[in-house]
């Protein structure tokens, strides 16, 4: 034993290089596998650091969502939870109506919908993304703007674009004319079909066809029985409020030549602009515009989008009104309350693919 200790004292002392690099020599090895170890070991945790699923749909989910909604009466239901390309995938279902959305795993981003990126490397689906909506700049004049909603009756964002409407028209009355809401749909067997019900003639499509009866027939009605609506979601009680003719009501949702052909013309517009979005704006009937181009979800853009849209200037264009964020959903207030962390997102409602 001795000797072979001797004998490596002499290696080493034979050496032409100096101890010390010999000893950084031998423990390269050691060091490059032990970074190849923490490499590894932070690329596992990494991956799964987060909130488990089931954290996240008991804890982070709900709590987004009730930022989102701002109304505490609304009821919703996560309904599943799954990891999908690095985000969290999650069924949502609110006022009876189910959707899909996705969020981050630290609950700091969430996206209603998801775009196909193998359609970003598309030619023609990129140019027609492109096309979809128009800047101020692009928007072509007229004397007497209008602009036009398309929604859903029990979106959630179509119901926000309804009071952003309310909301503006309260604080400029002059512009009550040149706003009009329009619905999205088909009609299969005579009955209507909507984006959130499993079959024609649903609950969604049954609210639809209600609020373009009394837009069409009993025009006076319109606002203060949506107005009542997006509160609660409570159609018999706020037929009541608003006033509405029940009898004349019941008669145009039974006539195909009445409320069917009126929502057929609503339908027939929104295929013309490839509209399919709730909601989806489109200026003076010929061209679909991005509200977040003006400002956001608020009434001050609403405003702003008639003003580029006009040959002439009204005197409100000089001045701004409201940019407060409106809550999203049926919601008994309009604004969304001071410190709820809720910002004004462009979310919609889409069909399902």
């Amino acid at each position: 034993m001795k000797k072979t200790q001797v004998h490596h004292k002499q290696e080493v002392a034979s050496s032409s290089e100096p101890r010390e690099v010999l000893v950084k020599k031998n423990w390269v090895p050691f060091i490059f596998v032990g970074a190849l170890v923490v490499l590894f070991l932070f690329l596992k945790f990494s991956k799964a650091g987060g909130p488990d699923l089931n954290t996240m749909k008991t804890k982070v989910i709900p709590e987004v969502i009730k930022k989102v909604i701002n109304n505490p009466s609304t009821k919703y239901e996560i309904t599943s939870v799954k990891e999908t390309n690095g985000m969290i995938e999650f069924g949502l279902k609110v006022a009876g109506q189910q959707y899909t959305s996705y969020i981050s795993r630290d609950g700091k981003l969430l996206f209603t919908s998801g775009i196909k990126v193998d359609d970003l490397n598309n030619p023609k689906a990129a140019a027609q993304a492109a096309s979809t909506t128009t800047q101020a700049k692009d928007i072509k004049k007229v004397a007497k703007p209008d602009l036009t909603a398309f929604i859903v009756s029990n979106c959630p964002y179509g119901l926000q674009m309804q009071r952003v409407f309310k909301k503006a028209y309260e604080e400029i009355p002059d512009i009550l004319s040149s706003l009009t809401v329009r619905y999205i749909g088909s009609v299969e067997g005579g009955k209507l079909v909507s984006m959130h019900d499993q079959a024609a003639g649903g609950t969604e499509a049954t609210e639809n066809l209600r609020q373009i009866c009394i837009r069409e027939e009993q025009k006076e009605k319109y606002w203060p029985y949506v107005s009542c609506y997006m509160q609660e979601g409570n159609s018999e009680q706020c037929l009541g409020t608003a006033n509405v003719s029940t009898s004349d009501l019941s008669a145009c949702m039974t006539d195909a030549s009445r409320g069917v052909k009126y929502a057929q013309a609503d339908f027939a517009l929104a295929t013309k602009y490839k509209v399919s979005g709730s909601p989806t704006l489109l200026v003076n009937n010929s061209q679909t515009v991005s509200e977040f181009d003006f400002g956001g979800r608020n009434p001050n853009a609403i405003k702003e989008i008639l003003c580029a849209s006009g040959s002439n200037q009204p005197e409100y264009c000089k001045n701004e009104i409201s940019k407060n964020d409106v809550a999203v959903s049926l919601s008994l207030t309009d604004e969304v309350a001071a410190g709820s962390g809720t910002t004004t997102s462009a979310a919609g409602c889409a069909p399902a693919k």
